[in-house]
């Protein structure tokens, strides 16, 4: 489960399941909320996707049973015959034990085996070592808008960022590094053993020092404005040849206080720079948003299939016409023939009603 931070927070659980082959499956998104609202979902989402909602941003057994099914689907394809088994490993949250879901499980020959309390930093695989690094890829795209004076994120940008950092984190060398780092594929109990806490006291290694190979750069800029970092380099160089030369003391304080200021000034440009960038990104985004109509989408739970994106487009496609309506209002106020104001009204008046029927359509998208 991931939050937003800082200031107000807001719960967004989020259900994933890998593969001992180094795949995962789409994941189940559970948003705070009592509908789903198209405003916090970017126009193109990824395929087989799951978003529902809850009031309170958890999953329970309600969602278990529908996660169940959703995995059920999505994997019973690999089978090679409907008499084999899968193995389905889960942590001990109470939504994974509920009566219904149990028997799901028997029905569809699906083994649920549960880890032992207080274990998941050891035997899942994703705690080992997918999350760490969704986490990792997640928090550097959310930093910039910290950095931007942001104190809140919207659900949209949240779920963007959460997207593309799936994509770079959850990929087949995580996925197979954390059932290796579990000791589960491939079977290796030693690995585990290991780091349970024992009677023995292993000394501690110091490690051997690092070498750090300075190259010299020469003290002359080919670039204007220059990085901080050519900067800082380059007068490192210079004052480390002026030191050995015959320039009055005097002078040689003053150069140093100056390529001091340059480096700072310089490095407070290019932070200021980047900002400026990153807020006019958002800015902008935020005015297009602000434009674009937001629709309920009623029932427990939406799956991004090809149709629902369909319709999602069939709502755009409404709310384009809407502007163009407005656009034929002011030109008809400079119109001089009443007839014409009276065939443009009667026009206007047939498209308002076939989109009110094609964003109807759209509103009752669900399972």
């Amino acid at each position: 489960m991931y939050k937003a931070q800082p200031g107000r927070q807001e719960w967004v659980t989020v259900i994933e399941c890998i593969s001992a082959d180094g795949n995962k499956i789409p994941p189940y998104v559970i948003f705070k909320g009592k509908h789903l609202i198209s405003s916090w979902l970017p126009k193109e989402l990824p395929f087989g996707w799951t978003f529902t909602t809850n009031t309170s941003g958890w999953t329970n057994n309600f969602h278990g049973v529908h996660w169940i099914k959703h995995f059920n689907t999505l994997t019973a394809s690999k089978l090679d015959s409907p008499e084999e088994y899968r193995l389905l490993l889960c942590d001990g949250h109470a939504s994974h034990v509920s009566a219904e879901l149990v028997g799901y499980c028997i029905k569809h020959r699906i083994i649920l085996i549960l880890l032992p309390p207080h274990s998941s930093h050891l035997l899942q695989p994703l705690d080992v070592a997918v999350f760490s690094s969704l986490k990792k890829a997640l928090s550097s795209r959310q930093s910039r808008l910290f950095r931007s004076g942001l104190r809140r994120i919207n659900k949209i940008e949240w779920l963007e960022h959460f997207i593309s950092a799936r994509e770079e984190a959850i990929i087949p060398n995580n996925i197979f590094a954390g059932w290796r780092g579990a000791g589960l594929f491939p079977e290796n109990m030693h690995r585990i053993l290991h780091q349970l806490p024992d009677t023995l006291s292993r000394p501690l290694s110091t490690p051997a020092p690092t070498s750090s190979n300075t190259t010299m750069t020469p003290f002359f800029l080919s670039s204007s404005p220059p990085e901080p970092s050519t900067l800082h380099s380059t007068n490192k160089v210079f004052l480390t040849n002026l030191s050995s030369s015959t320039v009055q003391p005097d002078y040689k304080n003053h150069i140093r206080g100056l390529s001091g200021i340059s480096e700072r000034l310089q490095a407070e440009v290019t932070i200021l720079q980047k900002e400026l960038k990153e807020i006019k990104e958002i800015h902008n985004k935020g005015k297009e948003r602000a434009s674009e109509k937001q629709v309920v989408l009623k029932g427990k739970a939406v799956l991004t299939t090809e149709e629902d994106v369909k319709k999602l487009q069939d709502v755009e496609t409404v709310t384009k016409a809407k502007k163009r309506m407005e656009k034929k209002t002011r030109k008809r106020k400079q119109m001089s023939s009443e007839s014409e104001l009276e065939e443009l009204q009667s026009e206007e008046n047939d498209e308002t009603d076939s989109g009110d029927v094609e964003i109807l359509e759209c509103i009752e998208v669900g399972l």
